[in-house]
């Protein structure tokens, strides 16, 4: 047994000496392959290469919380509407919580002017039309941060419009925006987007009269695309209640797309323009697939599956800015170029100077918002 046990020993040590003279000769094979010369440009392509594999790695697996920006700026999601309020009078926004398709709580703001020209002298209710503009807020930010501008636009349609017609802004803040629970996923916002269109044309539809409520979709950024996702769907549930005596939804009269993107890969070349990077080639690997292109062809494709409804699809605006500093410039045209081959209605205006969140504050652009909600809204 001894002499075993020590043959056994004497194999094992003649393996692993064998083993650790590979070992030296493959690493003096690379050190002798490689010049001296050349070892710092090696070791720093190397640590080039891992770092941008480490990045891309996480640009993949942290998409969600990349692209859906609700911590920005930070402890936006703690605003409040009092702190806006001086900003948005005569505006009165209030918060109301809705549900989601599945049961998710969701923050919406809602705002009118409840005075001024909008109020006869017997303080009854003096309007004979309801227009309820639905916004759909861009991936950054919270709600009341929005406040001002949608403000500004209220005063704006009030001073432009009969006393006749009163309007009102709803805007929804998604899945883990603001003060809605859960987190944003593109399917649970998409979710959300059905469920406000829905709950907003029964809410305020009128419980009497003849004159129907009339919906206007304004989407901002990616809210372009929610919007513009939700549409064919709300269709399809309007169709299908039309049928219904007892208040059916609204029909949807114009639809607004300011600074809209066209779909995460142009997103992904817009943030990073260098074509030697990697980090432009992974939106393969998205999940999130929002794209305005593929939207605006299921609306056309509905509008062909049902020939009389085809009143139902609604005029676009496509608002885009002129030095968008995220979209990239043609995006725009060719979503009006699509919109035009499709055989949408559909029409582009460049506001000159605008930034990406800009296009309403220039007197041009929003000079051409309010005009199309008017036009389209005027019977």
């Amino acid at each position: 047994m001894p002499s075993t046990r020590c043959r056994r020993l004497g194999l094992s040590a003649l393996r692993i000496d064998l083993e650790s003279k590979v070992i030296r000769n493959s690493r003096s094979f690379v050190a002798e392959s490689i010049p001296p010369i050349l070892y710092p440009p090696t070791i720093f392509l190397g640590l080039l290469f891992g770092l941008w594999t480490w990045k891309c790695f996480w640009i993949i697996v942290m998409q969600n919380k990349l692209l859906y920006l609700s911590w920005l700026p930070p402890f936006s999601r703690s605003d409040t509407i009092a702190e806006y309020d001086s900003q948005c009078r005569p505006v009165h926004w209030q918060e109301t919580r809705i549900r989601s398709l599945d049961g998710t709580k969701l923050a919406v703001c809602e705002g009118h002017i409840p005075n001024g020209k909008h109020q006869n002298a017997l303080g009854t209710n003096p309007f004979s039309k309801t227009v309820v503009i639905c916004y759909f807020q861009g991936n950054g930010g919270s709600t009341p941060l929005r406040l001002p501008l949608l403000s500004q636009i209220l005063r704006s349609l009030a001073a432009s419009s009969s006393p006749d017609t009163k309007f009102t802004i709803l805007a929804l803040s998604y899945r883990g925006y603001w003060k809605s629970s859960g987190r944003a996923t593109q399917s649970g916002i998409e979710r959300d987007a059905q469920a406000f269109l829905t709950w907003a044309s029964k809410t305020y539809s009128p419980s009497t009269g003849t004159t129907p409520l009339q919906l206007i979709l304004w989407g901002h950024s990616l809210g372009s695309a929610v919007a513009s996702s939700a549409l064919p769907s709300y269709l399809s549930s309007l169709e299908d209640e039309k049928s219904q005596q007892s208040r059916p939804l609204a029909k949807v009269s114009g639809f607004i797309m300011e600074a809209p993107t066209s779909s995460i890969k142009d997103m992904l070349i817009s943030l990073y323009p260098q074509r030697w990077l990697p980090y432009r080639y992974l939106w393969p690997f998205s999940w999130n697939t929002w794209c305005n292109t593929s939207n605006l062809t299921r609306i056309a494709e509905w509008r062909e599956e049902h020939p009389g409804a085809r009143s139902d699809v609604p005029p676009i605006l496509i608002l885009s800015a002129e030095n968008d500093e995220v979209i990239p410039p043609y995006v725009a045209g060719q979503l009006e170029q699509t919109g035009q081959e499709l055989g949408l209605e559909i029409s582009k205006k460049e506001v000159r100077g605008a930034m990406h969140t800009e296009a309403p504050m220039k007197e041009d652009g929003r000079k051409t918002l309010i005009q199309f909600i008017l036009r389209n809204t005027s019977t």
